[in-house]
């Protein structure tokens, strides 16, 4: 099986986090500096992104079955932004005990609840999207950033996008078109901390909300004055969010065994 590429850096409990469609591994790289001395992270790209091949095949199994293959058998806490987060709850639902607690920030649930029309008109307006990235990313990280955020956050937001392939990226945005993950989320029981900024504008909190109301252990943080890609605009409250938490789940994991 083609492997992902990955960044990867540190020691101890693990660390796998998940980038979203217009994204890519190095987009990890100000969480990776600062959560490198305290856990093993592992940042890959995304079948079909960056460095990655694309998978086998489309649909959710064929991006599920690389990021088991690269995990090999070992748990870790997965952390996952916009689709990222949609992935991790997938990989959670398939493979529970690969996964001991999640971080999901400005998630994504799918679009598969849409009438045929209106998910067919979200594909024509992703597929014009895939083209263009390389012309349009600054324009479409202003977007995705809050009002406030600064020319350098932009500017960062955008490289990041620029690696994203436009294969790759139709295939998650197909991916994201035929998925309702809501009916699967009173089954998924990991511990889950639930982020988004309060400005996003592409998701926005009502999908925050949705996952804190239908997990059975979740519980919700809200960073202000930051919008869809609070790893970024924020890297300091958002890596610190997550030591806090996952520090807890793994003493708690410890204390258990």
């Amino acid at each position: 099986m083609n492997k992902l590429h990955v960044l990867q850096s540190g020691k101890g409990s693990r660390l796998l986090f998940l980038h979203g469609i217009g994204g890519s591994a190095t987009a990890w790289g100000q969480q990776i500096e600062r959560l490198s001395g305290d856990f093993s992270c592992i940042a890959p790209d995304l079948p079909g992104y960056g460095d990655s091949p694309m998978p086998a095949g489309k649909g959710l199994q064929p991006m599920l079955d690389m990021l088991v293959n690269l995990l090999e058998g070992t748990p870790c806490h997965v952390v996952g932004v916009s689709f990222g987060a949609l992935l991790a709850l997938a990989l959670t639902r398939r493979e529970p005990g690969l996964v001991q607690s999640l971080v999901l920030a400005d998630a994504t649930l799918g679009r598969g609840h849409l009438n045929d029309v209106a998910r067919s008109e979200w594909l024509d307006i992703r597929r014009k999207l895939a083209q263009s990235l390389q012309d349009v990313s600054e324009e479409r990280a202003a977007k995705i950033a809050s009002r406030t955020a600064s020319k350098d956050v932009i500017m960062e937001i955008a490289s990041h996008m620029r690696r994203a392939r436009p294969e790759g990226y139709m295939n998650v945005a197909d991916v994201i078109a035929h998925t309702d993950a809501r009916p699967w989320l009173p089954q998924i029981t990991k511990p889950t901390l639930v982020l988004y900024g309060d400005e996003d504008s592409v998701t926005g909190g009502e999908v925050s909300n949705t996952l804190v109301a239908s997990l059975p252990d979740a519980r919700l943080e809200v960073i202000s004055k930051c919008g869809h890609a609070p790893h970024l605009e924020h890297p300091d409250e958002f890596a610190l969010q997550i030591k806090r938490f996952v520090m807890a789940q793994s003493a708690h994991i410890q204390g258990k065994n």
